[in-house]
């Protein structure tokens, strides 16, 4: 495998904003180069922390260091002041003890040994007591509003649970690649060789910095499929070595958004990914309820949690695909590199959750459906040697078309027409940015989609 190259992320490549001028002082700049060594987010959040208590403090940094150890009365009494000022702006306990942060690791660096931040009483998960789970149905709400590229990075976290920082850097030099998802074929145009597909997360990208495997659905698989057809189309050239999300120009809501212009060396910032989606959150969520982009990996956790409780995965097998540390027990089982023989359990496992997982009803490549779609075709009155040399696709065409024209012999003549249409994912964009609705995938380069004003079939 090609190792994933790093290379050194000097100073003036931060994103500090106004702040960033704090590090000309050689305290504050070998201070944030030492945080910066374990994670440039952290450091950069320091550093803008730093600066927002400068300034409403009225120090300098050195002036800062100097109070510590000189007047820590002084500053204490200076930080209680700020403090009831928030609480007065209606700041919750948890925010102003976070704004402490960056001035509280800066003093620590500098040897100076200060007590005297205010005591609060933070209440755990405050912030977030209006935030639920969505349903399926919410979720499939939340697609129809997003671009091919924003269903992709919604699918990854609500149905693979990958955070956004596993699908692009902060900085953008590294994502997710097309390499990463050994079962996707780009050649001569991209399909996969098996569903569900497995998804491989370098350590690099893995918040626990432990590589682990994680699974894609078939309703991903129809619309990275899609996508990448999309991409083509645009003339790029895809290799192993191509981010499975691009910084591209994008329609819709993307494209409304500075922040989704912002990109590295080829990959999207987490900040980019999560913008997008987060506009169609705002349009989606119901009333007296909170979602943040973080709540699609909740909903992925959480479905699988309900599929635990019916015995389709176990707890050791969901939390790897999470990629959480397990603990003792998982690492000696899911917490190894997997043989095939774990890698085809947990196949099986994913497979069975998949309809906890999807807004719709999923396809496959299964025996199981083309089982189905042959006995349904048979009691339409097609016969077994009409059906014998159908592929799966070709089947639910013949099905469709049997409910068809079913519906056009009992309908009024101004019934509406065909409600449903089994598309390649090459076309899914473009119909649904005419008006179509996405009914189901079907297999891993086809989809059901439903024309506009269409009725279903009872």
């Amino acid at each position: 495998m090609t190792a994933r190259k790093s290379r050194a992320v000097t100073i003036s490549e931060t994103e500090m904003g106004r702040h960033k001028g704090l590090l000309s002082n050689p305290s504050v700049a070998a201070w944030y180069n030492e945080r910066a060594l374990r994670s440039r987010l952290s450091a950069d959040e320091s550093v803008r922390k730093l600066g927002f208590l400068l300034e409403h403090l009225g120090y300098s940094a050195d002036q800062l260091v100097e109070s510590a150890k000189k007047n820590p009365d002084g500053l204490r009494a200076q930080l209680v002041a700020y403090a009831a000022m928030q609480k007065k702006k209606g700041r919750l306990d948890t925010y102003i003890l976070k704004s402490f942060d960056g001035l509280r690791s800066f003093l620590e660096y500098s040897h100076a040994d200060f007590r005297g931040f205010p005591k609060l009483s933070p209440i755990r998960g405050e912030s977030l007591a209006s935030e639920r789970v969505p349903t399926p149905d919410e979720l499939g709400q939340i697609l129809d509003r997003l671009s091919l590229r924003g269903r992709v990075s919604v699918l990854l976290m609500a149905h693979s649970g990958l955070r956004p920082g596993a699908i692009g850097s902060y900085g953008g030099e590294d994502g997710l690649r097309l390499r990463d998802i050994p079962e996707l074929e780009h050649e001569p145009k991209p399909k996969f060789s098996e569903l569900p597909f497995v998804i491989r997360i370098p350590a690099a990208l893995s918040k626990t910095r432990v590589a682990y495997t994680t699974f894609g659905t078939s309703q991903l698989a129809t619309t990275l499929l899609a996508y990448l057809a999309e991409r083509v189309e645009r003339g790029e050239n895809l290799t192993g070595a191509s981010p499975v999300v691009a910084p591209a120009e994008t329609r819709g809501i993307a494209s409304k958004s500075r922040a989704a212009a912002q990109f590295g060396e080829g990959f999207l910032t987490p900040k980019a990914i999560v913008e997008e989606i987060r506009e169609a959150l705002r349009s989606t969520v119901p009333t007296g309820v909170t979602w943040r982009p973080y709540v699609l990996r909740a909903y992925c956790s959480t479905r699988l949690m309900i599929a635990e409780g019916s015995g389709k995965i176990s707890r050791d097998l969901r939390e790897a695909i999470l990629g959480h540390d397990g603990g003792v027990a998982a690492r000696y089982n899911v917490g190894k590199r997997w043989g095939d023989d774990l890698l085809k359990e947990a196949r099986a496992a994913y497979k069975r959750c998949e309809p906890y997982l999807s807004t719709s009803s999923t396809g496959s490549s299964d025996s199981g459906l083309d089982d189905l779609l042959r006995l349904i075709a048979e009691k339409a009155g097609i016969s077994k040697q009409q059906v014998a040399d159908k592929t799966q696709s070709e089947l639910a065409d013949a099905v469709i078309q049997l409910m068809r024209d079913e519906k056009g012999a009992t309908a009024p003549k101004a019934a509406p027409g065909p409600s449903q249409r089994s598309v390649p994912a090459e076309e899914v964009d473009r119909l649904l940015r005419e008006g179509w609705r996405f009914v189901s995938a079907l297999g891993a380069d086809r989809a059901v989609l439903e024309p506009p004003n269409s009725v279903a079939y009872p």
